[in-house]
């Protein structure tokens, strides 16, 4: 793929047509803009677009994950490929027959991992102090956290970041929680196209089980990639920027940015973490070890 670019058209208004390797945006009071699809990773839909099953098409054929988002930019509904995968049955076999004490390794693995990276955002933020209680209570996560270190560790984490009055909750609209909303909708963006690119069944989580969730294994393998997030909210709230209507390009960037020491960004990183989990749901590996965040 030539880039991963996020197309974020929730604030859009106008049409949206299809020709030959491209979608062509049709603004109401602007020029339109050609967009080559195989430079597209995800797009966001928002309420004032007009679109075709061209359109659509076109989109899903180039495996690009189609977002469609209510009036506050969340995603209530999606359009994804159904792409070919060499072992997608035996995948998804494997995935669905996961016994228990496998699946609580992994948990322990995603969040571990989880907690180290917010450990390294807190640095990053210089709190040092802050960060090395975090690393402390990684080293106590156990097979599929009955102890609810992940909890402990949010509550700890959300008051060194962004204070004692703050309070983490999704959807509720405000400052920070919006720009955290927003970032987290393209990295899950990124998620649901990498767990289905690996050919596994995204409802089907290892930790999240909603009934209503298409996409509780996204959520699961996501989590590791929540801090980069954070720390770019951090970072932009510092400058006074926010709130997330005002930084989006900030935050599709940090959805892009790089995450592992090679120069491989959160996109690809995803991808391999997806094939790795379905290498491991397969036992064609025998350890599960999230990838590292360089920083």
């Amino acid at each position: 793929m030539a880039a991963w670019r996020i197309i974020d058209l929730t604030q859009f208004s106008g049409s949206i047509s299809s020709k030959q390797g491209a979608i062509v945006l049709h603004p109401e009071d602007k020029p339109q803009v050609v967009l080559p699809v195989a430079d597209v990773a995800v797009v966001l839909i928002g309420m004032g677009v007009h679109l075709s099953g061209a359109v659509l098409h076109r989109l899903t054929a180039a495996d690009v994950c189609v977002l469609l988002c209510d009036w506050r930019g969340i995603p209530e509904a999606g359009a994804f490929a159904w792409r070919p995968h060499s072992r997608v049955a035996a995948r998804r076999v494997a995935q669905a027959g996961m016994r228990l004490p496998k699946q609580k390794t992994a948990w322990k693995a995603v969040v571990k991992r989880k907690i180290e990276n917010q450990a390294k955002t807190l640095l990053l933020c210089g709190k040092a102090k802050d960060s090395k209680k975090l690393v402390e209570l990684a080293s106590l996560v156990r097979s599929g956290d009955p102890d609810n270190i992940e909890g402990r560790a949010a509550r700890y984490y959300w008051s060194a970041l962004f204070g004692k009055k703050f309070s983490r909750q999704p959807g509720l609209g405000d400052g920070v929680n919006s720009m955290l909303d927003y970032g987290y909708t393209v990295v899950r963006g990124h998620g649901v196209r990498a767990v289905l690119a690996a050919g596994l069944e995204p409802s089907l989580g290892i930790f999240h089980h909603n009934r209503a969730n298409l996409f509780c294994l996204v959520d699961d393998l996501m989590e590791i990639f929540r801090p980069l997030i954070d720390l770019e909210v951090f970072r932009l709230k510092e400058d006074g920027k926010y709130p997330a209507a005002d930084c989006k390009a900030e935050l599709v960037a940090a959805a892009s940015s790089q995450y592992r020491d090679d120069g491989i960004g959160v996109p690809a990183a995803f991808e391999d973490f997806a094939q790795l989990f379905g290498l491991y749901v397969e036992s064609k590996v025998k350890s599960f070890s999230p990838p590292k965040w360089f920083k």
